[in-house]
C-alpha cells in the first residue's frame, strides 16, 4: 500500500509538470499554487487508476470529470452571468477550478473509499480557498463547482468492489434510474 501511494504521488507530480509545462517554477502566486493543486489532484486520481490497473475506473473518471467540466462551462458562459468579485468578467458561477479539483477526490472516494481520498480532498479544498482568496470567485461559486462534481461522480462512477450499483439512463424523451444488487 505504501508503495502505491509513492507511485501515485510520483505520477501526480509528473502529470502536473506536463500540464504546466515551462510555467512550473518557484515564486508562484497563491492563485498559481491553487492551479497546481488542481492538477495534482487530477494526477492523483489518474495515477490511482493506473496503479490499480483499473481501466474501467479511468474511463469512469474521465466521463465524470469531463462531463462536470463541460456542464460548468455551459452554466457559466451560457446560462448564469455572475460577475467575478474582482470584476474581471461575468463567468464566476460556478467555479471551473473547483469543479476540476473536486472531481478527483470525489471519484477516489466513491471508487476506492474515503481513506484514499483524503490528500486529494485537501488539494481540492486548497484550490477552492485560493479561488476565493484571490477574488476570482465567491464561496458559493466554489461550492457549486464541487456540487456539479458530486452530481457527475454519482452518475458515472461505481465502486471498484461493487455489490450495489445505481446508474442513470437517458433517452430523447425519458430519464430513468436503474439498480442492481449482487449476492
Amino acid at each position: 500500500m505504501h508503495r502505491k501511494i509513492i507511485k501515485t504521488m510520483a505520477f501526480s507530480a509528473v502529470f502536473c509538470s506536463l500540464a504546466l509545462g515551462n510555467n512550473a517554477y518557484a515564486g508562484r502566486s497563491l492563485g498559481d499554487l491553487g492551479d497546481i493543486s488542481m492538477f495534482l489532484a487530477n494526477g492523483w486520481a489518474l495515477g490511482m487508476t493506473m496503479m490499480e490497473q483499473d481501466y474501467e475506473g479511468t474511463a469512469q473518471y474521465l466521463e465524470s470529470m469531463l462531463g462536470a467540466q463541460l456542464t460548468t462551462e455551459i452554466i457559466k458562459t451560457r446560462i448564469i452571468h455572475e460577475t467575478r468579485p474582482n470584476g474581471l468578467n461575468n463567468e464566476s458561477f460556478p467555479s471551473g477550478h473547483a469543479t476540476g479539483a473536486f472531481s478527483a477526490p470525489m471519484f477516489i472516494h466513491k471508487r476506492y473509499g474515503w481513506k484514499q481520498s483524503l490528500i486529494p480532498y485537501g488539494l481540492a479544498i486548497f484550490t477552492g480557498f485560493t479561488r476565493v482568496h484571490t477574488r476570482m470567485h465567491y464561496t458559493h461559486d466554489v461550492l457549486a463547482g464541487a456540487a456539479v462534481s458530486a452530481l457527475f461522480t454519482w452518475m458515472f462512477v461505481s465502486p471498484a468492489n461493487e455489490n450495489i450499483r445505481v446508474w442513470p439512463e437517458f433517452s430523447s424523451n425519458s430519464a430513468s434510474v436503474h439498480a442492481s444488487v449482487k449476492f
